[in-house]
């Protein structure tokens, strides 16, 4: 019978441990997440936001007189899936 309450109380304490363990786990990683970003933050803090979109505005600015082609012709016959039939 003894042995039997021993075997629950190892059983308990395991559970805690591992309870506080995952706990601890997990606002280590919260602390690590929140560190990174304050320290990227300050990082990036005198950063102009917009840089990459301008950048890209701008891009497609110069290319989109590069890219444009003249009208294509339209093929002389169309086929379309009503095509054999006739109008009256």
């Amino acid at each position: 019978m003894e042995a039997i309450v021993l075997d629950v109380f190892r059983f308990a304490w395991f559970a805690v441990r591992t309870f506080a363990g995952f706990v601890l786990l997990v606002l280590t990683l919260y602390a690590a997440m929140w560190t990174f970003v304050k320290i990227d933050s300050m990082a990036t803090r005198n950063l102009d936001h917009d840089a990459a979109l301008r950048l890209v505005k701008s891009y497609n600015a110069q290319t989109s007189g590069q890219n444009r082609k003249g009208q294509a012709v339209p093929p002389t016959s169309v086929h379309t899936p009503n095509s054999g039939l006739r109008t009256q």
